[in-house]
């Protein structure tokens, strides 16, 4: 399960459902980035250093809002 919270509502949805989403367009990106010319190891490499980076800050509370 994934979970959304603020102070007083938590919503759980299926991890599937989340991830399945997240994968999609996580392909579509890679796929426009390698027509880029970035090499597919190249873009693992930061897209999970970035994603590490986003929860640092989410961890941190350190994330504004849109």
């Amino acid at each position: 399960m994934t979970t959304a919270c603020d102070e007083k509502h938590i919503e759980l949805k299926p991890i599937s459902v989340c991830r399945r989403e997240v994968e999609v367009a996580m392909v579509e990106m890679l796929v426009s980035l390698q027509k880029r010319g970035w090499s597919a190891a190249e873009l693992a490499l930061e897209l999970a250093d970035a994603s590490e980076d986003l929860v640092m800050l989410i961890a941190t509370k350190r994330l504004r809002p849109h």
